[in-house]
């Protein structure tokens, strides 16, 4: 019930707005521009009763219109058929406006040419009713104003469609358009006083016949200035301004006397062709703001995705991207470029990677592949690139490339990744795999070789316990014997390799055994090399054979012997007690191999040192540089032995300086000790050996 009060109140208040404006403006339009007959040529009601029509919708438009078209032909001819009678044909002109103006799809803004052609025509057309059917019931009634039909109506009409044009283009245009800001609206108010004075200036120059006419030149600059400030409110707001204070200069409003149609047609002919010129004008200055405004936007849209686009390029965390030009020149150098290259930005940019990173025929490769992408528009195949970086750093990348156009020119954009870890972790993988393929020939062979052995050597033992010990063939077994020894010590080095031999592992010191072994390693170095000793303190047990770390002992330090054999030096052992997490281990047996408390084994010379060229394969089996007579097998029994008790091996050296074997293996534990059932370390058929 509440709010069916309240809108009949809103609705009701309605109504009574706009009959009291179409009365009180009715009363200014009877005042200004006045014809003989009584017509105004400035008939203001026209433009209430269509725009609040349009705004406020039928039933309120034309109930208010017809109230106030009623009241104003009632008080002007004191006759209450005549307002019955001349409130309808007044609403079938503002629905016929209003309807058409919806019709048409209108903008009530008349942002466009069209818009505006529209609001014209259909004045025009609307503007035809009322006075047609007002000048015939004049006619039929006997009003004294009206003497001829169609010169009244020509008369009305033109004073309806103006009335229209102004004050229902001004409704229109700021009816939910209004707020401006204190700044403008002062100026615009400042507009208003200046068309004012301008007007005041022209007619008063007029009367006193210092010029023979009003001069349109004095307020014609303001209102074409209002157009082009504040467009089309302020060209309607203007004009409308002008219309009545021209109405008010020409005629005053005490003075009872008609116009003449001369003087009031060209008034009405100068504010027609104003508002249309002012239109056109504030029509043309908005459609370039607003094409202004949606390039700003498209402008800073575009921005925006291109800081985005820039801002991914450059914090793309381990990719290294860039931009080039057709030429080859750096546009564009990310951070992830800088860390992986070692140059910044600012010296990078504008220059060419030959410059930078690439040979001279890197460089003309890469200009060429520049050109493939260009000519098919397709990204290019993933492409290795090894380079060196500007702190000398060998890296190995894998690049793609692909095109882009940007302002109408061809870019390339560049994605690298550094693959150099990957390039060594396929490289051990490889390693790995030759090896163990190796290892399973090598096992396979020297089980059957062992058997062939067991047997010369048993027949040749079986012969010499037969034979006198002076007889002649007593030599040549012991011959036999003796080859099927280094044979049969040749067969433990090739099991040891393949991780097939019989062990027998227990917690040993490293120490022990190392101490153990001085004497035969000071017999075996020689006099011109001098053998040194760190061993820690702290405990240093591990779980294994003994006979293996040994072997591992032993060969290391005959390989640093025959290091330093030509000019000496010194073989140091040292024994410490690390830490490895995984992050720390070698690739790629990174998840099988120790991380926690290990014991490390070094054993470091000052010998030749190991070139670099040959240092990936030194643990490769019968890889040797040596010369003849060796059989290659000792680093790959200490890589095989390692490996086998769960352990791993580095080496780092130096041509001229020396070189350094670490041996890490697992420090010892109660835990450690099931591992002597592992199937690994005494496979089923190592018995036959």
């Amino acid at each position: 019930m509440a709010q069916g009060r309240e809108s009949f109140v809103v609705t009701l208040t309605r109504v009574a707005f706009t009959a009291v404006a179409y009365v009180l403006l009715a009363r200014v339009s009877l005042q200004a521009a006045v014809l003989e007959d009584g017509s105004s040529l400035l008939w203001l009601p026209a433009g209430v009763a269509v725009g609040l029509t349009y705004w406020w919708g039928y039933r309120v438009g034309l109930l208010g219109v017809a109230l106030g078209a009623a009241l104003t032909a009632w008080v002007k001819w004191g006759r209450l058929d005549i307002a019955l009678l001349w409130a309808p044909a007044v609403c079938l002109g503002a629905f016929a406006g209003a309807a058409t103006l919806r019709a048409w799809q209108v903008n009530p803004r008349l942002t466009s040419l069209q818009d505006g052609g529209k609001f014209v025509l259909i004045g025009a057309f609307a503007s035809v009713i009322s006075p047609a059917l007002n000048t015939f019931l004049s006619l039929q009634y006997a009003i004294p104003e009206v003497e001829n039909w169609g010169t009244t109506t020509l008369y009305r009409w033109m004073g309806d469609w103006l009335g229209y044009l102004l004050l229902g283009s001004f409704l229109l245009v700021w009816w939910d358009n209004w707020r401006l800001r204190t700044r403008d609206g002062l100026a615009l108010i400042g507009m208003v006083l200046l068309v004012g004075l301008a007007e005041w200036l022209s007619f008063y120059l007029r009367a006193i016949r210092l010029l023979p006419a009003p001069s349109l030149a004095l307020f014609l600059p303001p209102m074409a200035l209002g157009a082009i400030v504040y467009q089309q409110r302020g060209a309607t707001l203007l004009t409308l301004v002008a219309a009545l204070l021209m109405a008010t200069f020409a005629k005053g409003w005490d003075d009872a006397q008609p116009l003449e149609f001369r003087d009031a047609f060209y008034g009405w002919l100068f504010l027609a062709i104003n508002f249309g010129t002012l239109m056109t004008l504030a029509v043309s200055i908005s459609k370039q703001r607003e094409y202004a405004h949606q390039l700003e936007q498209s402008r800073r849209a575009l921005e925006h995705a291109y800081q985005q686009v820039r801002n991914i390029l450059e914090n793309a965390p381990s990719l290294a991207m860039q931009i080039y030009d057709e030429q080859g020149r750096v546009l564009f150098w990310n951070r992830a470029s800088e860390q992986l290259y070692s140059y910044t930005a600012e010296e990078t940019v504008g220059e060419t990677l030959d410059a930078l990173i690439f040979t001279s025929d890197e460089q003309a490769e890469f200009l060429q592949l520049l050109q493939q992408v260009r000519t098919s528009g397709k990204p290019a195949p993933l492409k290795e690139w090894e380079i060196t970086t500007a702190n000398g750093e060998r890296r190995i990348i894998l690049s793609s490339l692909f095109p882009i156009e940007y302002e109408g020119q061809t870019r390339f954009i560049c994605a690298d990744i550094d693959i150099t870890e990957r390039k060594a972790l396929e490289r051990r993988l490889f390693q790995a795999e030759k090896l163990e393929s190796i290892g399973q020939l090598a096992g396979g062979v020297a089980h059957d070789f062992n058997n062939l052995l067991t047997a010369i050597l048993g027949f040749a033992e079986l012969a010499q316990s037969r034979l006198p010990q002076d007889h002649p063939a007593q030599q040549d077994l012991e011959r036999i014997v003796q080859a099927s020894m280094r044979a049969a010590n040749l067969v433990r080095q090739l099991l040891g390799f393949a991780r097939k031999q019989l062990t027998q592992p227990r917690p040993i010191s490293v120490n022990a055994v190392i101490q153990d072994l001085i004497p035969l390693l000071q017999r075996s170095l020689g006099e011109n090399i001098h053998l040194q000793l760190n061993l820690t303190d702290a405990e240093n047990t591990v779980f294994m054979d003994p006979a293996q770390l040994e072997q591992v002992v032993m060969n290391l330090v005959l390989n640093a012997r025959d290091a330093m054999q030509s000019k000496g030096g010194t073989l140091t052992i040292t024994t410490l007690r690390c830490t490895y997490t995984k992050e720390l281990l070698p690739l790629p047996e990174r998840e099988e191999l120790p991380h926690g408390e290990c014991v490390c084994l070094v054993v470091e010379d000052t010998g030749e040192g190991i070139p670099a060229e040959i240092r990936e394969r030194i643990f490769d089996p019968f890889f040797s540089t040596k010369g003849v007579g060796n059989t290659g097998l000792g680093l790959a029994t200490v890589y095989g032995i390692v490996r086998q008790n769960k352990g791993f091996i580095t080496v780092e050296s130096e041509v001229g300086v020396g070189t350094r074997f670490t041996v890490v293996l697992p420090a010892w534990t109660a835990q450690v000790q099931s591992h002597a059932d592992d199937p690994s370390r005494t496979p089923p058929d190592a018995g036959n050996h």
